[in-house]
């Protein structure tokens, strides 16, 4: 784990981002509209975890300077119990900071925080949901709370501005190759994953 600050993670999202700009903006598009087909029906709703699992491992595949392709990992969300324990995850973590942003908002920007990295581990660690959960509170911690919360705000803020202003929407689409890798960061950070050059450098 290398002291790295808030802003650094954004260095670092751009390069990696910048390695397979396009197979991570194809694919990015590709999981989006997957995610808005399954979203439309009440059983599309369960599978959603399950395909973020497939993102999750592409990212990490990307960060790693593993080979990767056009619809990579799509299938992933759906092996060795995934489904069941993305589903989980994905309960516990939107009831979770429902509640927390309920109360007086401050313990629901905590736990986004917190919990910042608990689907990575779920994935990359096959964890289960609450140890995933805990390991992520944990792990954030060490990295240094503050700086990981302005990494999540900062991203929550221009992910979250077209809903504001929807005519950056175009904008921000191509953006998202970098924005995925910045968060792929902390995680990989976390983890101490020599394998993920732009953080060795």
């Amino acid at each position: 784990m290398k002291e790295i600050r808030s802003g650094e993670y954004f260095s670092i999202g751009f390069e990696l981002g910048k390695r397979n700009y396009w197979t991570i903006f194809f694919n990015y598009l590709i999981y989006a509209v997957l995610c808005i087909c399954a979203g439309i029906t009440i059983v599309g709703i369960f599978i959603l975890p399950a395909i973020l699992v497939g993102f999750v491992r592409f990212l990490l595949k990307a960060a790693r300077g593993e080979d990767v392709d056009i619809g990579d990992s799509l299938s992933a969300g759906f092996k060795n119990g995934m489904w069941w324990k993305a589903l989980s995850f994905s309960i516990i973590y939107i009831v979770g900071i429902t509640l927390g942003f309920m109360l007086l908002i401050a313990p629901g920007l905590y736990l986004l925080t917190g919990w910042a990295i608990g689907f990575y581990l779920l994935v990359d660690k096959e964890m289960l949901p609450q140890e995933a959960l805990s390991k992520s509170r944990e792990l954030v911690h060490q990295l240094g709370f503050w700086k990981i919360f302005v990494v999540v705000i900062t991203l929550a803020i221009i992910t979250g501005i077209t809903s504001i202003f929807p005519i950056l929407d175009l904008f921000v689409i191509f953006l998202m190759p970098f924005l995925m890798m910045t968060q792929t960061a902390v995680y990989e950070n976390a983890i101490s994953n020599s394998s993920t050059t732009a953080i060795e450098a």
